[in-house]
C-alpha cells in the first residue's frame, strides 16, 4: 500500500488486519509487494512476532489459526491485554482506529471472555492518512489548509479530538482572526500542510485538557452543581467528568459534585439522560432551564 508506514509495529498491525479480512490467507509475495517491502521482511515476520498470534502456514500462504489462539490460555489474555494497553496509549493517534477493529473482531472469533463494544466511528485509510498529515502538522507547529463541506479553510491545527465516538479536528481559523472552531474529521477533504509557522499559549493547552465533549468552548468555565440520587451515583464515581469535585453525601446515600463546563451542554446531555435521578441545584439559570426542558417534552408524551 502506497504511504503506509513500514515501520515494524505498524506493519504487524496491517498484516494482522490483512488476514483478519482473509480468512484463506495470504501470501509472503503479495505481502511483500502490497508493502514496498523485501519478501525476507515479511517471513521474518511471520517466523517471529506474528507466529506469537495464532499464524499459521498452509501451502504458499499464510492465515490465522483460530483454533490455536482458543488453545493459548493465559498467553492470549496477554495479547488482548497488550492491545488494550496499546489503545489507552494511543487514543490521540491512528492506531486506535486500527486497533479498536482489530481487537473487537479478534475477541468475537476466538471466543475470549472478554467482550469489547467500541461505539466510534470506522476511520477508513483515507482517514488514517488524513489523520497522520493532520497529527504531522500538529506535532511542527505549522498551519494546514482543506476544504470542508465545500469551503476552504486555513487554519492553526491544535489538536485531534476523540469525543463520544467522533474524530474531530480543533483549530483556529486563521482566515478570521484566529476563531476556534472544530471540524469533524471525516468530513475534511484534502488537508495540506503548509510552510507557516505558530505557536500554542499554554493557557490554551490547559483548556483542552478540560473539555468534557465536543460542545466546550475556549471561554471563561463556570460550576455546575449537580445533585445525584444513591442508586446511580456510582457511575459518576466511576467515571467522573473532568474536573469534577466530590461535595458531599446526603445520608440516604446521594451526593452532590461541581462540575465546570464552558457549555452548558458538556453536561446537559448527561443530566438528560439520567433523569429523575440527577437534578441541577445551580447555577439558577440552568436549574430553570432544565426544568423548561423536561415540562416541554412531557407535554409531548
Amino acid at each position: 500500500m502506497l504511504g503506509l508506514e513500514n515501520s515494524k509495529t505498524k506493519r504487524i498491525n496491517y498484516i494482522y488486519e490483512k488476514l483478519l479480512q482473509s480468512p484463506l490467507g495470504l501470501s509472503i509475495g503479495e505481502l511483500a509487494k502490497e508493502l514496498g517491502v523485501s519478501t525476507k521482511t515479511i517471513q521474518r515476520d511471520f517466523y517471529g512476532t506474528l507466529g506469537d498470534y495464532g499464524i499459521v502456514k498452509e501451502g504458499r500462504k499464510w492465515r490465522i489459526d483460530f483454533e490455536s489462539l482458543k488453545e493459548l490460555g493465559d498467553e492470549d489474555e496477554r495479547i488482548v491485554a497488550s492491545i488494550l494497553d496499546e489503545l489507552a496509549k494511543n487514543s490521540g493517534n491512528a492506531l486506535y482506529s486500527k486497533a479498536q477493529s482489530l481487537l473487537t473482531r479478534t475477541l468475537h472469533r476466538i471466543e475470549h471472555p472478554i467482550f469489547a463494544n467500541f461505539q466510534s466511528e470506522k476511520l477508513d485509510e483515507k482517514d488514517l492518512r488524513k489523520f497522520k498529515i493532520l497529527e504531522r502538522a500538529i506535532k511542527s507547529k505549522n498551519e494546514v489548509s482543506f476544504t470542508y463541506e465545500g469551503k476552504y479553510f486555513e487554519a492553526k491545527p491544535l489538536k485531534l479530538a476523540f469525543f463520544d465516538g467522533f474524530w474531530y479536528l480543533l483549530v483556529f481559523d486563521s482566515k478570521q482572526e484566529d476563531t476556534f472552531k472544530k471540524f469533524h474529521l471525516k468530513t475534511i477533504k484534502n488537508p495540506k500542510i503548509e510552510s507557516y509557522k505558530f505557536e500554542v499559549p499554554f493557557s490554551i493547552e490547559e483548556k483542552l485538557k478540560n473539555a468534557n465533549s465536543i460542545w466546550f468552548s475556549l471561554s471563561d468555565a463556570f460550576n455546575v452543581v449537580l445533585h445525584i440520587s444513591a442508586n446511580v451515583k456510582k457511575y459518576f464515581l466511576r467515571k467522573p467528568f473532568v474536573g469534577q469535585k466530590f461535595l458531599g453525601e446526603e445520608n440516604d446515600g446521594s451526593i452532590t459534585i461541581e462540575v465546570p463546563v464552558t457549555n452548558d451542554m458538556e453536561v446537559l446531555p448527561i443530566v438528560y439522560s439520567y433523569i429523575p435521578h440527577i437534578k441541577v441545584i445551580s447555577p439558577e439559570w440552568l436549574r430553570k432551564k432544565t426544568k423548561r426542558v423536561v415540562r416541554e417534552y412531557a407535554k409531548e408524551l
